[in-house]
């Protein structure tokens, strides 16, 4: 884990990301506190790592989805 100031990492934006692309963490320091880490991203062994389809599995339906709650002839009444 390679700890930089802020200002060498401003400096060095561009070799720091590299590295943390390559599986080195980089951790930015400011007034020798941690204020943020740049990490590799791993990718799915699935195949994945896109957005679309990253939820896929995790919500599970309970009940009945289809059946409206309120019966046809109630649909287009007046709500007053």
């Amino acid at each position: 884990m390679k700890r930089v100031k802020i200002g060498e990492f401003r400096d060095r934006a561009s070799e720091l990301i590299r590295r943390a692309a390559s599986g080195e963490t980089i951790v930015i320091l400011n007034r020798d506190r941690e204020v943020a880490r740049v990490v590799p991203i791993t990718a799915k062994s699935d195949g994945g790592g896109g957005l679309v389809g990253c939820l896929a599995g995790t919500a599970e339906v309970r009940g009945d989805i289809e059946t409206p709650i309120a019966p046809p002839d109630a649909w287009f009444q007046d709500a007053t």
